[in-house]
């Protein structure tokens, strides 16, 4: 009789106990947090400040704009609930769904219109700011040629949103997924304007993910955002981002499974220590738009010889570089534009072709009038795997032209600065695309006087090019207009790809639904852990 009544309370807590089990893994699976590290400490999360490469991918998971890429790369609406474009294709009308901030305000128009102004405007303008050339007036405003009222974004009502462009854009919805056209909540930023730099009360965020904890130099940590409109797809609990200088300390504990991410988009990988996960089969790698390359001073001797510099481009023997030094499935760059992006099928130029160089080289120094060999500084960041490329450049060239090559050295913060204000004379520099069409690389180069053109290298005819593509809508026409721009660059070579890169990263093989873009982008909002 006892064992007939204590059965059913041992079945009871055996079934208990089952169903606690049960409950307390299945919330150790809801409460799981995807652990990724950054190189470099951040010194904001305010939108305007994501062009910084450290805050980028950042910001992306805090902040919803209009438009967002899908996991294909497709341009798909976020806080657009729809879009109509003039025929013209000059306005672009957006229509704003419900959603709301973290601190549960709803996001209007009027924030967007507040954020993108306030990007533009000179006294805040960060680098940024050049993605928003398209909008009618942003390039005036920014050399204080037209007010920050002419600037073409303007507020219909709290759901409607009006943006005049320069030029037909077709790529214009993809600027629309830049970090950089997040909204910012106007009466906060008024009121509290340096709320973008620490935790504190008024730091809210309208994405899938909001900021719980900022140790600076040390940890970010993002939970999921309850009020984000698509919350209800959002599966992982947070991310925690640690800031960790050492790559190969990253290894280390992705190793030890306290990391679930590493390398790209956040960080290259030591190339010294990947041989083995390479090998077997850990390593996953997907295509970036960009491309490592040499800006060369224009302005300066031997440089502002174009004969000169072809020379120079048409002596590298890419291929050699990429088989034995780089090791990595780059691709010799033969232009600017891969993947998508490219414009033509045919090299513009013919890698390692010697007797060519030579033949350059000969005209140069006949129209600079001299006999002597000049001699080149090569200015690079302090990293091991760019040196050894530095190196066999040097000696590339030494043999090809018999050119003396002095390699100079310093930390990254140190070489950007020399190059942006043309204190070089040949600058190793990796570029890439913010945008999935072919102007965005092909701008660069636009006019001397913009920060992006470090060469300072200017030519009408490329400018007139670049132009009659801003006003074609015919996109094979467009698209004729983009490649010979491309073709008159590498005729005049004002600067020298070398090579077109991929992006190699490990991961937690539980870690399921991240897309990352050839934009050098990372998407968190779909992630999950499968079953271990």
């Amino acid at each position: 009789m006892m064992m007939r009544r204590f059965y059913p309370l041992v079945l009871a807590t055996i079934v208990s106990l089952t169903l606690f089990s049960c409950q307390k893994k299945q919330r150790q699976k809801e409460e799981r947090f995807a652990h990724i590290s950054i190189l470099a400490p951040v010194r904001s999360l305010e939108p305007r400040f994501s062009h910084e490469k450290s805050m980028k991918n950042i910001v992306n998971m805090l902040y919803e704009g209009l438009m967002r890429l899908d996991s294909n790369g497709n341009v798909v609406p976020a806080l657009a609930e729809s879009v109509a474009v003039s025929e013209d294709r000059m306005t672009y009308t957006f229509t704003l769904r419900n959603s709301s901030w973290s601190n549960g305000d709803p996001v209007t128009a009027y924030d967007f219109e507040y954020a993108w102004k306030k990007s533009v405007d000179p006294k805040y303008a960060q680098t940024g700011a050049s993605t928003f050339y398209a909008i009618k007036n942003v390039a005036a405003c920014l050399k204080n040629e037209a007010s920050i009222d002419e600037v073409g974004v303007k507020s219909i009502d709290d759901k409607t949103l009006e943006v005049e462009l320069e030029h037909p854009a077709p790529y214009f919805l993809y600027l629309c997924t830049c970090p950089t056209y997040s909204p910012v909540h106007k009466k906060i930023d008024c009121d509290h304007p340096g709320w973008g730099s620490t935790l504190n009360p008024y730091f809210i965020s309208n994405g899938p993910f909001k900021l719980k904890k900022w140790k600076k130099g040390v940890e970010i940590s993002l939970e999921r955002n309850p009020l984000y409109f698509d919350a209800v797809n959002v599966r992982l609990s947070g991310i925690s981002v640690q800031i960790i200088e050492d790559p190969n300390t990253q290894i280390f504990l992705f190793e030890k499974g306290e990391l679930d991410w590493i390398g790209h988009p956040f960080n290259p990988l030591p190339i010294d220590v990947i041989g083995d996960f390479q090998e077997d089969g850990a390593l996953d790698c997907v295509e970036a738009y960009g491309v490592s390359w040499y800006f060369l001073n224009t302005e300066q001797p031997p440089f502002n010889n174009k004969n000169f510099r072809k020379a120079v481009a048409y002596a590298i023997n890419r291929k050699e570089i990429i088989d034995h030094v780089l090791k990595l499935g780059e691709t010799p760059a033969m232009g600017i534009l891969n993947g998508e992006l490219a414009v033509q099928e045919k090299p513009h130029f013919e890698d390692g072709n010697i007797m060519l160089a030579r033949k350059y080289l000969k005209e140069a120094l006949k129209e600079m009038e001299t006999e002597e060999l000049p001699s080149i500084v090569l200015s690079q960041r302090a990293n091991p795997l760019t040196s050894r490329v530095s190196q066999v450049i040097q000696d590339q060239l030494r043999v090809a032209l018999g050119l003396k090559v002095e390699i100079d050295q310093v930390d990254w913060p140190v070489h950007l600065d020399r190059v942006s204000k043309g204190n070089y004379e040949m600058g190793e520099m990796g570029w890439y695309s913010l945008l999935k069409d072919p102007i965005y690389m092909l701008d660069t180069f636009r006019g001397r006087h913009l920060a992006s053109n470090m060469s300072r290298w200017e030519h009408p005819h490329y400018q007139e090019l670049l132009k009659k593509s801003d006003a074609e809508i015919d996109p094979k026409k467009r698209k004729e207009y983009l490649r010979q721009a491309e073709t008159l660059l590498m005729e005049e070579m004002p600067i020298i790809p070398l090579c077109f890169n991929s992006q190699y990263y490990l991961k937690n093989k539980n870690l399921k639904g991240v897309y990352v873009s050839p934009l050098k982008e990372i998407d968190f909002r779909y992630a999950s852990f499968s079953e271990e």
